[in-house]
């Protein structure tokens, strides 16, 4: 997955909040301030101060057992980044009509080993209400994941023998860290051919990226 380039005096202090507020984000749980420094190879002193820090202004809050979970903050700052970067918005229309022609549909990026969904929803859900959802999924087992895993194609398609299912995806914008996908059942006659499939994947992906970067 492509990334920035750290500048040459990166303020460590900053990269080490954001990777303990991460850490407690995406294990889906509250965590404990050892648990977390274990997970992050981090001293235990550190990763303490770091998560009241976060506590302190609202990004992270403690329950009864004294462990840490996602903060108030932490949604204002999510709403407020997908408003601003209008991918949500972009990326609806292109999806819906995948979605209507009984498609499960995707929008999500790599956070190490898992798939964070923004949007996803199968043929009986409501695709709008999925937004923000921050759904995740281990990498090895999403599509998105399996594009975004490294710096290969801008698409890819593969079966999936075990769903019985044939999935599509493409990357959105322009450092490549975020994708779109989409899933049908083998027997749906649109997955044949699959790089007809594709090519709209693709033109979807493309509207998406021209839409946020205009």
């Amino acid at each position: 997955m492509l990334q920035a380039m750290a500048p040459a005096q990166a303020n460590q202090s900053i990269a080490s909040g954001f990777e303990v507020l991460q850490e407690v984000i995406s294990a889906g749980r509250p965590l404990g301030s050892r648990e977390v420094a274990r997970r992050l190879g981090m001293e235990h002193s550190r990763a303490n101060r770091i998560l009241g820090t976060l506590a302190s202004v609202g990004m992270l809050v403690q329950n009864q057992d004294s462990r840490y979970l996602s903060g108030p903050r932490v949604h204002v700052l999510s709403a407020l980044s997908l408003n601003a970067s209008g991918l949500i918005p972009a990326a609806l229309p292109q999806l819906r009509p995948f979605h209507a022609e009984g498609a499960t549909v995707a929008l999500g990026t790599l956070w190490r080993d898992t798939v964070v969904y923004l949007l996803h929803a199968n043929p009986t859900q409501d695709l709008a209400a999925s937004a923000g959802a921050h759904d995740s999924y281990p990498r090895d087992r999403s599509i998105i994941g399996t594009l975004l895993a490294d710096d290969g194609p801008s698409a890819l398609w593969q079966d999936r023998p075990e769903e019985g299912s044939r999935g599509w995806a493409a990357r959105v914008g322009n450092h490549g860290a975020m994708a779109i996908a989409v899933v049908l059942p083998k027997e749906n006659p649109l997955c044949r051919p699959p790089r007809a499939m594709l090519s709209r994947v693709e033109a979807a992906a493309r509207s998406i990226s021209a839409s946020i970067s205009a």
